[in-house]
């Protein structure tokens, strides 16, 4: 019971139950009423009926002596006006008098038993018909103890009432024939509900299945994922929620097999840029062990700045491991960047002007800002050494910092090389380097523009590539307040 077929079998079923019961008791409830209605309508006609002949009757006779005296009368007046109901469709004709001498006469008891007012009699109407005298003093029919709140016709003659006719109260429980009526409606929801619930359950099913086949495929998928079968994808075909998680899946699966190139890529630049000072270090020293060469200052020299480029390459994968992590501590403080960039600039300025590259700055006045100013220094040093190992000699770079609407703008633009538009987007990628003038010859590892992106990131800001107007690289940084 715990796969999504049988959840949506059960979920189905239950509704359509559900459903039918409660439209079960409404339609009994409204057939209880509607029968209630309809007999009252139909003790209305009747009375509308006999009334008249009730009243000719008693024209006739001149009282209601000849039922008093005569109780099995009554049954035979009854009879009487049976022939005196308006047929269905038609509408009864004003009664006309009757020719002097042609009184109509009380049938008697010796009249053969003819069924008389045939609708009453199978709705059991007949005992409940009474007739009281102009005072309301009992006269035939049903006898009827409390009389206040029950409807009665006026037998009129001459346009005064002689007497009162009117049905006793049927009580709580139904005619036989409606209760018979009733039963059989309840028999054809019985059977309509479980034609239904075998209609809902086999559309259940089939929908079920519908539903649960894609959704295993899609349980299929995510399982070879999990098993590191990134270059498995899902079918995904429809365009409703299904399908669009199926999307969801797929890329799920791109990203994590682009994640697993990376890793690997990433090791391996790991593995190479740590081989090459290593390398050097245990060469230097194997040599100087074996006496081939002597402990000089220039050799300690040397092995001192393998050391030091060790030491950088692990400080980087440092912070670009906190970074990851979400463990890049930020120490924010109110800090005038335009003094930090002004301190950074200065300190690359002779360090540029060795290789003929002038360093420009256009930094307006105070620019304040909530920042880390550690974590801010290291961002500029990474943007400006960038510079100084791969902007060509004579050439020039140019820092400029702007107030926006929203914070701080920072901008780093040399004079080229450039990076071709379409490895840009890769700029700030691990261990990314160009083929040519910005390759590893310059000495640097790959790592300092991906430091520069989780930085700015770290401050809520954006960072992105250009090319600049010159064919150089432009660098701007969005940092908020």
């Amino acid at each position: 019971m715990r796969s999504l077929l049988a959840k949506i079998l059960l979920a189905q079923v239950i509704t359509v139950v559900l459903a039918l019961l409660v439209v079960m008791s409404i339609t009994r409830s409204s057939l209880n009423r509607g029968f209630v209605e309809f007999l009252e309508r139909q003790e209305a006609g009747i009375l509308n009926v006999t009334a008249p002949a009730l009243a000719q009757l008693y024209r006739e006779r001149g009282s209601w002596a000849f039922v008093l005296d005569h109780p099995d009368s009554w049954h035979r007046i009854l009879r009487h006006t049976r022939n005196l109901q308006p047929r269905r469709g038609e509408h009864r004709a004003e009664q006309r008098p009757r020719p002097p001498g042609r009184e109509a006469a009380v049938p008697s008891p010796a009249d053969p038993p003819l069924r008389w007012l045939g609708s009453m009699d199978r709705l059991h109407m007949r005992e409940r018909l009474f007739l009281l005298d102009a005072e309301h003093a009992f006269v035939a029919g049903a006898p009827v103890e409390d009389r206040t709140d029950l409807t009665l016709q006026a037998v009129l003659v001459d346009g005064e009432a002689v007497g009162w006719i009117g049905f006793a109260p049927m009580g709580k429980v139904l005619p036989p024939e409606a209760q018979r009526f009733l039963l059989g409606q309840a028999k054809v929801l019985s059977v309509s509900l479980l034609v239904a619930l075998g209609l809902a359950a086999l559309l259940g099913f089939l929908l079920a299945r519908h539903l649960s086949r894609p959704v295993r495929a899609l349980a299929a998928t995510v399982a070879k994922l999990s098993d590191g079968q990134y270059d498995e994808r899902a079918s995904a075909t429809g365009r409703d929620e299904i399908g669009m998680l199926a999307q969801a899946v797929n890329r799920l699966a791109e990203t994590l097999e682009k994640n697993r190139t990376a890793r690997r890529r990433w090791m391996a630049d790991i593995a190479h840029e740590l081989r090459t000072p290593v390398a050097i270090l245990k060469g230097e020293i194997e040599a100087l062990a074996d006496g081939v060469r002597q402990p000089d200052g220039q050799k300690l020299s040397s092995l001192a700045e393998e050391v030091d480029q060790l030491a950088v390459l692990i400080e980087d994968l440092q912070t670009l491991a906190l970074s990851d992590a979400g463990a890049l501590n930020l120490h924010r403080e109110p800090l005038e960047i335009n003094a930090l960039v002004q301190q950074v600039a200065e300190a690359f300025t002779e360090r540029l002007a060795a290789r003929g590259i002038v360093l420009e700055t256009n930094l307006p006045g105070t620019v304040t800002l909530s920042a880390d100013p550690q974590r801010l220094r290291q961002l500029i040093h990474n943007l400006l050494e960038n510079c100084a190992r791969y902007v060509m000699a004579g050439g020039w770079v140019k820092v400029a910092l702007a107030r926006t609407a929203s914070g701080v703008s920072l901008s780093v633009e040399d004079s080229g090389p450039g990076v071709p538009s379409g490895q840009l987007e890769h700029l700030f990628d691990r261990f990314f380097r160009l083929e040519q003038s910005r390759s590893r010859v310059g000495g640097g590892s790959g790592l300092g523009l991906s430091i520069c992106r989780n930085i700015v990131e770290a401050h809520g800001g954006r960072i992105q590539a250009r090319r600049g107007d010159s064919g150089g690289l432009l660098i701007i940084i969005e940092l908020p307040d």
